[in-house]
């Protein structure tokens, strides 16, 4: 069952949002001949598992827990997906790291498999070796990403952010920034409250004021307000199921943003670069 939710952002000035949110609404009539950016966030329960497509390209962003591995190749398979120009993993824990190796375990390739570790971080975790060695198996580069770096994934710019000294392996996860022509989102991994204070001392204002953000750490507690307000987002979304969230729900409803969740089922948000289109089919991973 496919629930429908059309997100008109009137992006008059760049970076900056307003959105209006209709149920039901359908796309316009020329939506699929635009050129378009999709993000799709997997039903993976608590964790990330994310597909980013544009022009033609496609990415990876985590690939979830352990028991979705299978899940997540069969789905990427049923959509056609056998390469990837990037597999990105924001940090090694196995809620983000697990389906990104059975992928590669699994004959799915890419361009590069992209992570922000050191060699001796790489030592640190048994699951990120053991990714380094599938990138070796399969041919794949593995390239250390860092802070402040661009990517291009068709005409959508990816913008990487990571506090370096953070205080946990979850406080140096990998933020992503996405921009396209004036629709923007942020994926900000597992971040935790101090990381969402260095965000508003290091990273640019109209870097931070996004359409829509996926809630940090799978919305297990409420934002830093300053960072929400910072946000100012016209959408959340929560990798996780509904009956695990609660701080985080209640500061979006305070804030009269709404919220969804990848625990209802797939999630798929596309734009254009001017409105933001967003459903979720409720029986499908």
């Amino acid at each position: 069952m496919r629930r429908l939710l059309l997100l008109a952002l009137c992006l008059l000035v760049p970076l900056c949002a307003s959105a209006q949110v209709y149920d039901d609404a359908p796309p316009r009539d020329n939506w699929y001949s635009c050129p378009l950016f999709r993000l799709t966030a997997f039903d993976a329960a608590q964790s990330d598992c994310m597909l980013l497509e544009c022009g033609g390209e496609k990415m990876m962003v985590d690939g979830g827990s352990p028991p979705y591995r299978d899940a997540l190749c069969r789905a990427i398979a049923d959509m056609g997906i056998s390469h990837f120009k990037y597999l990105l993993n924001t940090h090694f824990h196995d809620d983000h790291i697990t389906g990104l190796i059975h992928l590669m375990k699994n004959g799915f390739t890419a361009d590069a498999y992209l992570h922000p570790y050191t060699e001796k971080g790489v030592f640190t975790s048994s699951l990120q070796r053991e990714a380094i060695r599938e990138t070796e198996a399969n041919g794949i580069p593995a390239v250390q990403v860092f802070h402040g770096d661009t990517l291009l994934l068709g005409e959508a710019v990816i913008t990487l952010f990571r506090q370096d000294d953070g205080i946990s392996t979850n406080a140096r996860s990998m933020i992503v920034h996405v921009q396209f022509g004036d629709a923007s989102i942020l994926l900000p991994a597992d971040i935790i409250g101090h990381t969402q204070s260095w965000c508003l001392e290091e990273i640019a204002p109209e870097m931070l004021d996004v359409d829509i953000v996926k809630s940090p750490h799978h919305g297990v507690t409420a934002m830093v307000s300053g960072f929400f307000k910072a946000l100012s987002p016209e959408l959340v979304f929560f990798t996780n199921e509904r009956d695990r969230v609660d701080l985080a729900q209640n500061q979006a409803d305070l804030n009269a943003v709404p919220t969804l969740y990848t625990g209802d089922g797939r999630l798929v948000l596309e734009t254009d670069g001017k409105d933001w289109y967003v459903y979720q089919l409720a029986d499908e991973f």
